[in-house]
């Protein structure tokens, strides 16, 4: 199993890949979509940062009752006219402050926290399953959401 101080790493990390992935990247630049279909890279940045505390709040829902339903959607920048006009410098912060909060409180769950399970549905056809433990889904987060969007955001900035 993964260990709490492990997770709260590895998100520390994926944070220093995506600022690394933007920097030196204009507002200008940051807000140009490379075409119709593909997302620009304030886009990105807003689908990380989620709707508000959206993602601290999920994750401490495995905490609150047995197997609760989290209620995911795909997809969705959270894009709006805030967020339109918000510079990658604060989409940066509210990024770090948001993904740094998640760290701190993942480093203080136990094991018996971590293998807590919620129920994901769109997960069921995924070799994770519609019900993953604590552990097991913000390691997933990691490992395949922000892997995948450090990914897109070092191919947009190119």
């Amino acid at each position: 199993m993964v260990s709490a101080t492990s997770l709260q790493a590895q998100m520390d990390q994926k944070v220093q890949e995506i600022k690394e992935a933007v920097s030196g990247v204009s507002d200008e630049q940051a807000s140009r979509r490379p075409a119709s279909d593909v997302w620009c890279v304030k886009e990105v940045l807003s689908h990380l940062c989620g709707e508000a505390a959206s993602l601290p709040g999920r994750l401490d829902r495995f905490l609150q009752g047995d197997t609760p339903e989290l209620g995911l959607e795909r997809g969705d920048p959270y894009y709006g006219p805030e967020r339109q006009g918000s510079s990658v410098s604060e989409l940066l912060s509210r990024l770090e402050q948001q993904y740094t909060e998640i760290g701190r409180f993942l480093a203080g769950l136990n094991e018996e926290q971590l293998a807590r399970k919620a129920h994901i549905e769109f997960l069921k056809e995924t070799p994770l399953g519609e019900y993953p433990t604590l552990a097991q889904w913000a390691s997933a987060i990691m490992t395949f959401h922000l892997n995948e969007h450090i990914n897109q955001l070092r191919n947009l900035c190119k």
